[in-house]
C-alpha cells in the first residue's frame, strides 16, 4: 500500500520540469531574437548623402511689393459745343489722329448770318444817324460863335452827337460778339490726340455742353495707384518703378502723390508717368513694383531647407563640420515668396545647411556633403 501512494507525485513532479524547461527554451529563443532584430549603432549606419550651401547672415532685407492701376491719359476731354444748335458736318471718326487746331465739327449758322445781316443793316442807320449829328454840331457850334442861337442848343447838339456814336459802338460790339458765337460754331481740337469716342451724328440737335467728341492726347500717358497708407514710403516722389502690362514692361517715375484719401478705400492716389509709345492704352491695367526695405537680421534660405519644428518654429539642418552629423536649429520665418524665405535664429555666418529632403532626416545623423561649397571647420565661428 505504502509503495503505490508515491506514483502520483513523481508524476507530478515531471510534470513541472517539462513545464519549466519549456518557459526556459521560450525566453531563450525569445532573447534571441531580440538581439537579432536590435537596430544597429548609428555609428555602423551608413552615412546619408545631402547637399549643401552656404548660409550668409545680412543686416535687413528687401521684399517686392505689387499695386495694380489703370493707364489713363492726363489729356482726356470730352468735346462740346458752347451753344445749342443742329450739326451740319463731323470731320472725325473714332480713332483718328487730330492735329491741335483742326476743325472737327461745325454747327448750323444760318440764324447767326441772318443776325449778322441785321446788325449790319443797324451798324449802317447808326453810322448814317451819328454823320448827321456830327454834322448839326459842326453848324450848331457856328451859330453859337456868331451868337445867333444860345448855348442850350448846342448841348442839345453835343448829346444827340454822343448818342449816336454810342449806338454805332453798341452795334459794333454786338457784331463782335456774334462773331465770337460764329467761330464756336467751329469745334476745334484744343489739343493734338486720338478720338477715343464720338457720341453724335450728322443731323442731330445737340444741348449747350453735350459731348460730341471725346479726344485723348498720347503723350505722357499715366498709371493711378490706390496706394494704401502705409505703404506710401514705397512710392516717393521722383523714384523710378517697375512697371508690367500685358505687353511687357517699363520703367516708370512717381509723379505725384494726390492730397485726398478716398472715402471708400482710404486709400491715396499716386501717379505714376510713362512713355506713351511703350504700347500702352488708356484703360490698360498695369502692375507696378515698389521696394518695401526691412531692418531685421537674418538670412535667406530656400524653402526647401525648411522642415516644421516646434511651437510655430521651423526647423534648418546644419553641418557639423567636425562630426560632420546634423544638428537642427529653430528658426522663424519672417518672409517668403514661395520659393526662398527669409528667416532668424539659431543660426550663424557661413554655417553649411541642408537644402532640401529634410523630412526625411534627423538631429545627429551621420551625413556626407555633396556641394560646390566644402564645409570649412569652424565656420561662422
Amino acid at each position: 500500500m505504502n509503495s503505490t501512494s508515491h506514483y502520483p507525485i513523481k508524476g507530478t513532479l515531471s510534470l513541472y520540469s517539462a513545464i519549466g524547461l519549456f518557459a526556459l527554451v521560450l525566453v531563450m529563443l525569445m532573447f534571441a531574437a531580440g538581439l537579432n532584430g536590435a537596430p544597429q549603432q548609428a555609428s555602423d549606419a551608413p552615412a546619408t548623402r545631402v547637399e549643401t550651401d552656404t548660409l550668409y547672415i545680412q543686416e535687413g532685407f528687401v521684399t517686392s511689393v505689387y499695386v495694380y492701376g489703370l493707364v489713363e491719359s492726363p489729356n482726356a476731354s470730352d468735346l462740346s459745343f458752347d451753344s445749342a444748335g443742329q450739326v451740319t458736318a463731323i470731320f472725325n471718326e473714332e480713332g483718328d489722329w487730330v492735329e491741335k487746331g483742326a476743325v472737327m465739327a461745325t454747327l448750323d449758322a444760318e440764324r447767326l448770318r441772318a443776325r449778322q445781316v441785321e446788325l449790319e443793316a443797324s451798324l449802317a442807320r447808326a453810322n448814317a444817324d451819328l454823320a448827321l449829328a456830327n454834322m448839326t454840331l459842326s453848324r450848331v457850334k457856328t451859330l453859337v460863335d456868331k451868337k445867333l442861337i444860345s448855348s442850350q442848343q448846342l448841348d442839345e447838339a453835343n448829346a444827340s452827337q454822343a448818342s449816336a456814336q454810342a449806338q454805332v459802338e453798341e452795334i459794333n460790339a454786338t457784331l463782335a460778339s456774334l462773331a465770337v458765337d460764329s467761330d464756336k460754331t467751329r469745334l476745334l481740337a484744343p489739343f493734338s490726340g486720338t478720338v477715343s469716342a464720338r457720341y453724335v451724328d450728322e443731323g442731330g440737335v445737340l444741348a449747350a455742353g453735350a459731348p460730341l467728341f471725346t479726344l485723348t492726347s498720347k503723350q505722357a500717358y499715366q498709371i493711378r495707384l490706390a496706394v494704401p497708407a502705409d505703404m506710401l514710403s514705397i512710392f516717393a516722389l521722383g523714384e523710378m518703378v517697375s512697371v508690367e502690362f500685358e505687353n511687357g514692361q517699363l520703367n516708370g517715375k512717381v509723379l505725384q502723390h494726390l492730397p485726398i484719401r478716398n472715402r471708400q478705400t482710404r486709400t491715396i492716389d499716386v501717379l505714376v508717368s510713362v512713355n506713351a509709345d511703350d504700347g500702352l492704352r488708356p484703360g490698360d491695367m498695369a502692375k507696378v513694383r515698389g521696394e518695401k526695405r526691412h531692418a531685421e537680421t537674418g538670412a535667406w534660405l530656400p524653402v526647401g531647407a525648411l522642415s516644421n519644428g516646434l511651437r510655430g518654429l521651423w526647423r534648418v539642418f546644419v553641418v557639423n563640420p567636425q562630426t560632420q552629423t546634423l544638428e537642427g536649429r529653430a528658426v522663424e520665418v519672417l518672409y517668403t515668396n514661395g520659393e526662398r524665405a527669409f528667416v532668424r535664429g539659431a543660426i550663424r555666418d557661413q554655417q553649411q545647411f541642408v537644402i532640401s529632403g529634410t523630412h526625411k532626416l534627423s538631429p545627429g545623423q551621420t551625413v556626407r556633403v555633396s556641394s560646390s561649397s566644402p564645409i570649412t571647420t569652424g565656420a561662422g565661428q
